[in-house]
């Protein structure tokens, strides 16, 4: 009986206990149930409200639907963003924001109360002014002036260090599936697809950038674009350390010509302040196709400042032989100089002709002021010894210039063991061949013989017996020669 009375004793003490904690639960169970209802009502409110009364960005943002979860996730669709002159900014069908469900509870909504925007499939728009400048950032009250008075544009490094707007800060990362991005700038427009990112902002420490792109078109041409790396934000002007890779770029499309669309690949490593960046890195392209020159294994390095790219080291086999280069390309004005030095080019190659066989050195420049129908193409060349069958020969020098749809050859000289050939200018207009008076000089003798065209030249009696026979052999060489000089016209167009 005494231990029966004692586990009922014990029985009702605990009984009261379980009771208090059952309370307690129900009481729990209650407040977290208030708490998520609160957040997921909040979480909605705090769109609502960050975006109608946000002083951070510039323009309106609106979305259609919203649908916000107990752990902070907000998914919507169709969100629009619009700047004050209602050019579309940003269009999303599909995406979601994450927050921090604390900062909701509380009601302490802030700037790094946002840790995450994704967004799906959407298209991002960008204007530049004609200062190439981008403002989506509100302006600062300090920078606001009372009255008419005309305010004075902010410079770009003001428009970086207002990352920092107001001493508010971000802590949030940005990714970005399968979008589409638009650039406007005066009469440029680029256009990229595909475009896959992971940003990561983090005021007064870093910005984290990881982008990949497929194709982009519109002004310049190409098959993508990868960018990693990060921004230091501790300092004054932000730093970046990145690495960027633009892949198959089409020359013809930032101005390298009207017909050459040889993919080229660029790769850099670009640091310095994010208002005065530099890169370093390398090109390639499998071919290089330009008038009566078709390079292979195309190579160098490649230097980026103030809008300017620089060539150096650049080399390419060329018709059995190599060529170096250096050279420079204005990004804004598309002008370029291209300067070049080829050895032991094969003329059996170049003019895909077995009876014409000797080995060509020559220096070539190439100067555009922007237009590629204003593109010339100039310098000399020298070969050693060869052949043009049956015709022998000890070299052949001269010099040339190509623009628009003419090349003309100027002071050639086909110097051989009986004396020498020359020509004042032979000229290729839109693939007509047009030949200056020839001059033979006699080795032994040193009289000079002249006739124009092919069929049809004079000579002394007394040198007639001397210069006979190369004179023989010369007629059927130059109709040989003009044969293959027709055979470039194809190639005549940059």
């Amino acid at each position: 009986m005494n231990i029966f009375n004692t586990v009922k004793h014990g029985c009702c003490r605990h009984k009261k206990a379980l009771k208090r904690t059952l309370i307690v639960l129900v009481l729990l169970s209650v407040l977290l149930c208030a708490l998520a209802f609160a957040a997921i009502h909040g979480a909605a409110r705090l769109f609502n409200h960050t975006m109608s009364r946000q002083t951070m960005l510039r323009g309106t943002i609106t979305v259609e639907t919203l649908a916000p979860h107990i752990t902070g996730y907000v998914q919507f669709t169709n969100l629009v963003w619009k700047d004050p002159d209602g050019h579309l900014i940003l269009y999303v069908p599909d995406g979601s924001l994450s927050v921090r469900p604390w900062d909701i509870i509380t009601r302490s909504i802030k700037s790094t109360t946002l840790t995450n925007i994704t967004l799906n499939n959407a298209t991002i728009a960008a204007y530049f002014d004609e200062k190439n400048q981008l403002d989506l950032i509100a302006q600062d009250e300090k920078e606001k002036k009372d009255g008419t008075e005309k305010r004075q544009p902010r410079s770009f490094q003001d428009r970086i260090r207002n990352i920092n707007w107001n001493g508010q800060k971000l802590h949030a990362s940005l990714d970005l599936n399968n979008c589409q991005l638009e650039s406007y700038h005066m009469s440029r427009h680029y256009v990229m697809e595909s475009v896959n990112a992971h940003i990561g902002m983090y005021t007064g420490k870093r910005a984290d950038i990881q982008v990949s792109t497929g194709r982009f078109a519109g002004t310049a041409i190409g098959d993508g674009v990868a960018i990693k790396g990060k921004i230091d934000l501790t300092t004054p002007i932000p730093t970046m350390d990145m690495n960027v890779d633009i892949v198959n770029v089409d020359p013809s499309s930032l101005g390298f010509g009207d017909n050459i669309h040889d993919q080229m690949t660029l790769t850099f490593h670009a640091t310095g302040p994010l208002d005065q960046p530099e890169a370093r890195g390398h090109l390639h392209m499998e071919r290089l196709n330009l008038p009566a020159l078709r390079f292979t294994d195309v190579s160098g390095d490649v230097y980026y400042h103030d809008s300017l790219l620089q060539f150096t080291k650049v080399k390419a086999n060329v018709y059995g032989g190599t060529l170096d280069a250096y050279g420079d390309y204005n990004l804004e004005t598309r002008a370029y100089n291209i300067y070049g030095h080829g050895e032991d080019l094969n003329s059996s190659t170049a003019l895909h002709d077995m009876k014409f066989r000797t080995l060509v050195t020559m220096d070539i420049t190439m100067r555009c002021d922007g237009n590629p129908r204003h593109l010339r193409a100039y310098g000399s060349f020298q070969s050693g010894s060869g052949y043009y069958f049956p015709l022998h020969f000890n070299s052949i020098s001269g010099r040339f210039n190509n623009r628009y749809h003419e090349l003309d050859f100027y002071d050639v000289v086909i110097s051989t063991a009986m004396g020498d050939i020359a020509t004042d200018a032979l000229h290729i207009v839109d693939g007509d061949v047009q030949i200056s008076p020839v001059r033979i000089r006699d080795a032994e003798s040193g009289e000079t013989t002249e006739f124009r065209g092919l069929d049809n030249y004079k000579e002394s009696k007394e040198t007639q017996a001397a210069i006979g026979h190369n004179i023989k052999s010369l007629g059927q060489s130059m109709k040989s020669i003009n044969q293959s000089i027709k055979s470039m016209k194809k190639s005549l167009d940059f």
